[in-house]
């Protein structure tokens, strides 16, 4: 029985020293991924995703690919935080994590993406965003964060007026949570 286990334990010496020779050799020789390559990458797991939504695909399968895609955007962002491609993979990560129901972490990569990219073009929609999952998914609402974000759409400057009419009136009934502001009837007068 000695015999067996230092048998086992030479193996698993030599197995470990092998791994631990073969890792550090890996990083050596690991070089950096180009934009076009990462692009490229994004792409193909986008137009997977867009195939296997119109699919009959099995839910677990479409998670699978959708993490995947999250992988790849990250991975762009990671490597390359200041290109403005980058905006847009914490946009497109943002909106995938919406859609997985994973709304906490929508709402970071939303914020990362307002914080990082301020000038976005999507800005708006990454806030609007943030604030239906608030609003609807994440519980206690946290009306101090949803204000927040509406003062957000507000403070823009090329939000549009009628939106920001409706923000208001949302504003004065945020205690309401947003199946109940959407009963009220629309002629109701604002409270002071």
């Amino acid at each position: 029985m000695k015999s067996f286990n230092a048998i086992v334990i030479l193996v698993v010496m030599f197995f470990g020293a092998y791994s631990c020779k073969n890792s550090t050799s890996d990083t050596t020789t690991t070089a950096p991924v180009s934009r076009e390559s990462l692009k490229a990458s994004i792409q193909a797991m986008e137009d997977s995703v867009t195939t296997l939504s119109t699919q009959k695909t099995t839910g677990a399968m479409l998670s699978l690919s959708q993490q995947e895609l999250i992988n790849r955007l990250t991975a762009y962002y990671r490597n390359y935080p200041e290109d403005p491609y980058s905006a847009d993979c914490l946009f497109k990560v943002q909106m995938v994590y919406s859609g997985l129901n994973a709304h906490r972490k929508s709402i970071a990569y939303g914020d990362t993406l307002l914080k990082q990219f301020p000038g976005y073009k999507n800005k708006c929609l990454a806030i609007e965003s943030n604030i239906a999952a608030l609003d609807v998914f994440i519980e206690p609402r946290d009306t101090a964060e949803i204000h927040r974000y509406y003062n957000m759409l507000l403070n823009d400057n090329d939000y549009p007026s009628a939106k920001k009419t409706e923000i208001r009136r949302r504003l004065k009934y945020l205690e309401l949570s947003i199946f109940d502001y959407a009963s009220l009837p629309k002629n109701k007068p604002l409270k002071k």
